[in-house]
């Protein structure tokens, strides 16, 4: 079921941007995965996805994702300019699906 995830997630990109996954957090809100390109502060990472996660309290970060083997590794933007790279099991996510008529 988590390579359909990833399959998936792959072919996405050629489509509009779109959430695909999401798991929640320790601050009540959710980590979500998205297929759009990642920039962080000004700058383009072409070889990575966007990331962001919120929290109950609406906090927000922003941060740029990777998979490696069956990890997603996001490396979170600090307020300080500085990254945190932070490791989750693929199995805490949850694809998303898209509604009928979605996207046009």
């Amino acid at each position: 079921m988590k390579n359909l995830l990833w399959g998936l997630m792959l072919v996405a990109g050629v489509c509009q941007a779109d959430t695909l996954a999401s798991m929640p957090n320790q601050g009540g809100g959710k980590i979500v995965l998205t297929d759009d390109k990642c920039v962080v502060g000004g700058k383009n990472y072409p070889t990575l996805n966007r990331a962001y996660n919120y929290t109950s309290e609406g906090y927000t970060m922003d941060g740029c994702y990777t998979v490696e083997d069956s990890t997603v590794v996001v490396v979170w933007e600090l307020a300080n300019g500085d990254g945190k790279k932070m490791r989750y099991s693929i199995s805490n996510f949850t694809l998303i699906k898209k509604s009928k008529g979605y996207g046009t």
